[in-house]
């Protein structure tokens, strides 16, 4: 064994101590180990988001955190799945990770959004985070222009079947331009 692998080793049970801390008693412990993992990023996503499976306090807040502050295409979906979460906090966290996560998000919010437009929280997850990237203006211009339907579908609670055929629309724009890119 050379030391490049008693390095990598290191790191990978040096992050698995780290996720374990999440579940200390202690806030300051906790957000110290969750300041640490985001520190280390990618390296560290594979076990934040199998970690996040676990669905108990304080794990799950603190993974969504970390998972929100790294921010990368990578966590989007586990992001993503997290709109639906019964805790709002974890909700919210999840939505804000979406928006820095920016257009890299936006293939697996808009697939999920297409298949389950009907569940109410993940309407209200993808219209904050569609809603700010809008406003923002932090994408092209022609993304921005397919988004709207998109938005302007969210915003009138009944229409479920406009949700997912304008969530179906722009998504297909976005596969466009990905592939042109």
């Amino acid at each position: 064994m050379n030391s490049s692998e008693t390095k990598s080793d290191t790191g990978i049970k040096d992050i698995d101590i780290l996720i374990e801390t999440l579940k200390s008693k202690d806030g300051i412990t906790r957000q110290n180990a969750r300041n640490s993992l985001v520190e280390i990023g990618k390296p560290a996503l594979d076990a934040l988001i199998k970690a996040f499976k676990i669905k108990e306090d304080p794990v799950h807040w603190e993974v969504a955190k970390a998972l929100s502050q790294i921010g990368t295409a990578k966590a989007a979906q586990a992001l993503v799945d997290a709109l639906e979460d019964k805790d709002f906090s974890v909700r919210w966290i999840a939505a804000e990770g979406l928006i820095h996560v920016g257009f890299d998000g936006l293939i697996p919010l808009l697939k999920t959004l297409r298949d389950k437009s009907d569940s109410v929280w993940m309407r209200e997850g993808c219209h904050h985070v569609i809603h700010d990237l809008v406003s923002r203006k932090i994408l092209f211009e022609a993304t921005l222009k397919c988004l709207m339907p998109v938005l302007d579908s969210l915003n009138q609670f009944d229409t479920v079947v406009k949700t997912k055929t304008a969530a179906s629309r722009a998504l297909e724009i976005i596969r466009r331009q990905e592939k042109a890119a």
